[in-house]
Formats: C-alpha cells, structure tokens, sequence
C-alpha cells in the first residue's frame, strides 16, 4: 500500500510536466477501445529509451504499469531502490534467468498491466527490430491479450510525441492450451503475426500524423 502511494504520489507530481515535455497525441487503431486497459494485460511497445515507460505509465494513469527492466539498471543503488515503487520486474540477460515470464504472468492475472519492449534494447534509430519470444511466453502463461502500442520517439520540450494504440491482439489460437511453454514453430508463427501487426500499426501512426499536419495547414 504504502509503495503504491509513492508512485501515485511521483505520477500525479509529474502530471503537469508531462504535459509540457511531451505534448502527447494519442490514437486508437479503433475509437471505440478505449477501454482496453481495463484488466489485466500485457502491453508491448517499441523502445528508443527509458523515456518510452514515462510516457506510457501517463496514458494509463492512474492504473499501474509494471515494466520489465534489464539488469542494468539496478546496478545502481538508488535505481535500485526507486524500482520497487513502480512494480519492475528484473530480466536478467546476464543470468539468462526465465523466472521474470512467470513473475510477469503472475502480475497479469492479479489485473494488472505489465509492459514489456520485445526488442530487448533501445532501437533509437527510429525501425522496429526483431521481438524476442518471451513477450508470447508470458501471455500464453497469463491467458491474457496483447495491446500493442507504437511510439514516435519524439521526446522533449520543443518536439510533439504522437502514440497510437492498438486492438487487442489474441495469440491463444497459435499456442497447445495444455503446454506450458510453446514450441520454437508456435512462437514463430506468433510473432510473425504480432510483429506485422505492429508495423501496420507504425505505418497507421504516421498516417495520421501527416492527416493531422496537412489539415492544420488546410486550416492556416
């Protein structure tokens, strides 16, 4: 209880900030699922930094977002520290530990939202990498859907970060129900699928953008 009110304590502090670091432009792939972060969910996301959580921790707001972090990052103390307060769950490449897909799963089916970035580094030059296979294993195991969410990577006081949301994506129908882990065919055939639908919905972002700036100049 008492780490859940210093997040929400950090979150509602940070409110007005983010407003102006961000100016955020949402989009739905679908107007009428706005409603999707309701339950428990796995969230994937596109990754140019840190910067990706901050931003997508305020679209679900007030509800709590549990990222997975490499490593690295609780190396230092007060990271460390500071993790607790915003329900991380440790990936650790080093160890090649798989105890965070259960540990997330687990999350999930309490009702929360976990983010994961399926691309397992930053990817600032703007292109989606390949996914790793761990995001599919955690949603197999939580019985949960996929939301995938597609960001600009425009972060800062003078740029306007536009992000678009996607459908529910349900990846059951690739998977053996009775296995508790897929095989190498099953989450391939998965993330080929997913990993499509999230350069459609890239493409889909910036064809919005450029609809919103050609009618803004339409209007000038």
């Amino acid at each position: 209880m008492m780490l859940n009110f210093f997040r929400l304590l950090g979150l509602i502090t940070g409110y007005p900030f983010q407003f102006v670091f961000f100016k955020r432009r949402t989009f739905y792939e679908d107007k009428k699922n706005t409603h999707l972060f309701r339950g428990g969910k796995l969230i994937i996301s596109n990754h140019f930094s840190i910067v990706d959580y901050i931003l997508e921790a305020f679209i679900v707001f007030p509800r709590r977002l549990n990222p997975i972090t490499a490593e690295f990052a609780y190396e230092n103390k007060f990271f460390n520290w500071g993790m607790k307060y915003f329900g991380c769950i440790k990936a650790d490449r080093i160890t090649r530990s798989m105890k965070f897909m259960d540990q997330a799963a687990e999350v999930i089916k309490k009702g929360q939202l976990v983010l994961i970035f399926p691309e397992a580094r930053n990817t600032p030059d703007g292109n989606i990498h390949e996914f790793k296979h761990s995001y599919l294993v955690i949603a197999h195991r939580a019985k949960a859907p996929i939301i995938p969410m597609v960001t600009d990577g425009e972060y800062g006081i003078k740029k306007r970060a536009s992000v678009i949301i996607g459908k529910e994506i349900d990846v059951s129908r690739f998977f053996d129900p009775d296995k508790r882990t897929p095989s190498r065919e099953e989450l391939e055939k998965a993330n080929d699928y997913v990993f499509g639908k999230v350069l459609e919905l890239r493409e889909e972002l910036e064809r919005r953008k450029n609809s919103k700036k050609e009618l803004q100049n339409d209007n000038n």
